[in-house]
C-alpha cells in the first residue's frame, strides 16, 4: 500500500483490483468476473492498463454508509472506462486499415469522439472522488452530448462525413450548432431507434427523465448559486453525475450495436488485422468487441434508482 498526494491509501500496482474498491459488493464483483470469463477475458490485466494507470488514479475512500451502492457505481463506471479505451484503440486500427463495416468517416468519428470521452471520464472520476460536484456535473453533461453524437454518426453516414470534413474551429462550431446542440443529435438517434422498434420520443418516461437530468446538469454550467455539497460526503457526493454518465455509456454500447449490427464483427476484424503496438492502451483493442457484450449484459447491475432530481421517472 502507498499514500497518494492527498493522503489516501492507494493499493500497489500489482494488487488485485478489488482492493481499490473497499466495500464493493462481493456479488457484483463475482458477476463481473464471471461475465469477463465467459468472453474468454482476463479482468485484472486490462483493469491495470485502463483504470489503474489513469492520470490521477485514486482508490475509493473507505466509508461506512451501510450499503455498497456508491462503491458499486464507481466499479461499474470503471468498466465503461476500460471499454471506451478498447473501443478507441479498435476504431483507430479500423480507420488506419480501412476495415469493412463502418465507412472511413464513421471510423474517424468513433476515434475522435471516443478519445474525447476518455478525457472526460478521466476528469469526471477525479472530480467525483475529490468532492467537486459542480464541475463533475458539467463533465457529465458533455459526456451525454458526446454519447448522442457518436450514436448519430453511426446512424447517419452523411453526418459522419460532414463531421470529419470540418477543418477549423469555425466549421466545427457550425457543425455542432446545426447537427448536435439542442438535442438535435438525440433526435437523430431516436428516429433510428424507432425504426428498429424502440420508442424514445419526447413524450416517453425515458425522454422526460433524461431531459430532467440534463436540466439539472445544465444548471451547473449556467449558475453558481446551487446548494453546495455537504462537507462530510468524503468524495462520493457526485453519484448523480457518475450514475447518469455510467448509464449513458452503457446506452452508447447497447445502442451502437443496435444501430450498427455489424459493429462487433468490425471491431473484431480491426483488432485482428494488425499486431498491437507497443503502447499499453493499444493492447486493449481486441477487448472492444467481447467487452461490448459484457457491458450489455452488465446493464442489469445498474440497479440504483434514477437520480433524485428526476422525480422517479423510470429508465428503460
Amino acid at each position: 500500500m502507498s499514500d497518494d498526494l492527498i493522503g489516501e491509501i492507494v493499493p500497489l500496482d500489482s494488487a488485485p483490483p478489488e482492493l481499490s474498491y473497499p466495500g464493493l459488493s462481493p456479488q457484483l464483483l463475482a458477476r463481473v468476473r464471471q461475465l469477463w470469463s465467459a468472453q474468454g477475458l482476463d479482468f485484472d490485466g486490462p483493469w491495470r492498463i485502463a483504470v489503474r494507470a489513469m492520470p490521477g488514479f485514486r482508490a475509493l475512500p473507505r466509508i461506512d454508509t451501510g450499503t455498497s451502492a456508491q462503491v458499486d457505481l464507481v466499479f461499474l463506471f470503471d468498466q465503461c472506462v476500460i471499454w471506451l479505451k478498447a473501443l478507441n484503440q479498435a476504431a483507430t486500427q479500423g480507420r488506419a486499415q480501412g476495415t469493412a463495416g463502418p465507412d472511413p468517416a464513421q471510423w474517424q468519428g468513433m476515434t475522435a469522439v471516443s478519445a474525447r470521452l476518455i478525457e472526460q471520464v478521466t476528469a469526471l472520476r477525479m472530480l467525483a472522488l475529490t468532492n467537486l460536484p459542480m464541475p463533475a456535473m458539467q463533465i457529465a453533461r458533455s459526456i451525454s452530448e458526446d454519447v448522442d453524437m457518436m450514436l448519430a454518426l453511426l446512424a447517419r453516414r452523411k453526418l459522419a462525413a460532414r463531421f470529419v470534413a470540418c477543418r477549423d474551429v469555425e466549421e466545427a462550431n457550425e457543425f455542432w450548432r446545426r447537427h448536435i446542440a439542442g438535442g438535435r443529435a438525440f433526435r437523430a438517434v431516436t428516429e433510428k431507434l424507432y425504426d428498429i422498434g424502440l420508442d424514445h420520443s419526447a413524450d416517453t418516461d425515458y425522454a422526460r427523465w433524461r431531459q430532467q437530468v440534463l436540466a439539472v446538469l445544465g444548471a451547473a454550467v449556467h449558475s453558481n448559486a446551487l446548494t453546495p455539497p455537504e462537507p462530510d460526503r468524503r468524495g462520493l457526493g457526485n453519484d448523480d453525475s457518475l450514475y447518469f454518465s455510467t448509464f449513458r455509456l452503457h446506452e452508447l454500447c447497447a445502442y451502437a450495436h443496435l444501430i450498427a449490427p455489424d459493429l462487433s464483427d468490425a471491431l473484431g476484424r480491426a483488432a485482428d488485422m494488425a499486431a498491437p503496438a507497443g503502447a499499453a492502451d493499444a493492447r486493449l483493442a481486441p477487448l472492444a468487441a467481447p467487452l461490448g457484450r459484457v457491458l450489455i449484459q452488465q446493464i442489469r447491475s445498474l440497479s440504483r434508482p434514477a437520480p433524485r432530481h428526476a422525480g422517479g421517472a423510470t429508465r428503460h
